[in-house]
């Protein structure tokens, strides 16, 4: 009887030190990314932010609605915040901006992946207008301080 104890008692000690092992292994392996803050070390620290003041833009509804937003633009480097503060540059971002958002309907921006997919668009259609600076694009992220349909 204590020999069916001892087994019971070793088999299940074995169990959870493997457990533990197997806790630990997987910790270090797949989160030990990460710093004591959480947050990933790959994680980039936000770039200069230029701001582009407010858009009040008509929508392609039937009725008449608007869209109005704040925006702001997250530069990649130093060198692509003085792209995106130069006075020519700013009126063909403004212009970019006018017209991607004119061919969208209230509907569309109803949701956060609705506003999400707006903000990739303008990322892309702004950095294919724009030089790219040291090989990168000079848009890191569009950010919308405020967003409201009318």
């Amino acid at each position: 009887m204590i020999k069916k104890i001892l087994l019971i008692t070793l088999v299940a000690l074995i169990a959870l030190i493997g457990g533990l092992g197997g806790g630990y292994f997987l910790g270090v392996r797949f989160g030990g990314d990460q710093s004591v803050t959480g947050v990933s070390k790959d994680m980039e620290r936000p770039g200069p932010i230029v701001d582009f003041g407010d858009f009040v833009i008509n929508l392609a509804d039937k009725d008449p609605k608007l869209v109005n937003f704040e925006l702001a633009l997250e530069a990649s480097s130093v060198k692509g915040e003085t792209v995106l503060t130069d006075g020519g540059w700013r009126s063909h971002i403004r212009n970019e901006v006018l017209l991607t958002v004119k061919d969208h309907i209230a509907d569309d921006f109803r949701s956060a992946e609705g506003i999400m997919e707006l903000s990739d668009n303008l990322k892309r259609r702004i950095n294919a207008v724009l030089p790219s600076v040291d090989g990168k694009v000079v848009v890191r992220r569009v950010l919308f301080r405020k967003f409201v349909t009318q």
